[in-house]
């Protein structure tokens, strides 16, 4: 292949890459936030729970009560308390990348994500927990561990500018181009 034409494709794949791609900036992005913020809350649930109850799986137990509505308990209510906990949070994690603009700083993500975490600290036990999760409204939900575990997932919504930069540069790696243009913001 020519230099001309090697040129040429490059310019064309750069365009491709720069420009915003619902699946790469959005979906998968989301994607991988929403589960380091699952898997931030997760640990720091499964520490609360045993410390606070002496039981490490108490909270995805509970979270397990959106189906087990009486007494979750087993294997099955844990399992699936962090199914349903790890898809709601991937789920509002993509719709955080789906409102948060490319090419903003980490800052600017972090800061949006604490406070999208302080929406939920509202929402949550006010208007979710009573009708979705009836065993954990009736264990009465710690407001202070709710609050840290939602600011824990605020935190790691703030990753998602680092996310998208590094699979930017996969994906232009991936068409090999050098040189990308300047994102636009």
């Amino acid at each position: 292949m020519d230099r001309t034409r090697q040129r040429e494709l490059q310019a064309k794949h750069a365009d491709a890459v720069a420009h915003w791609s619902l699946v790469r900036d959005v979906l998968i992005a989301g994607g991988l936030v929403g589960t380091l913020g699952a898997l931030g809350m997760a640990a720091l649930a499964l520490l609360l729970g045993g410390i606070t109850q002496g039981d490490l799986w108490y909270a995805p137990r509970l979270v397990g009560g959106v189906v087990f509505r009486d007494a979750p308990a087993g294997a099955a209510a844990v399992v699936l308390g962090f199914a349903l906990h790890f898809a709601t949070a991937g789920g509002l994690a993509t719709a955080f990348a789906m409102l948060v603009p490319r090419g903003g700083s980490a800052l600017t993500a972090v800061m949006l994500g604490l406070l999208a975490g302080l929406t939920l600290q509202a929402v949550m036990p006010v208007l979710v927990v009573p009708w979705a999760a009836p065993p954990l409204e009736r264990a009465g939900p710690p407001i202070a561990a709710f609050l840290l575990l939602h600011l824990v997932f605020g935190a790691c919504l703030g990753v998602l500018t680092p996310v998208r930069k590094a699979l930017l540069l996969l994906d232009a790696k991936r068409r090999g181009v050098r040189a990308l243009p300047a994102p636009p913001h």
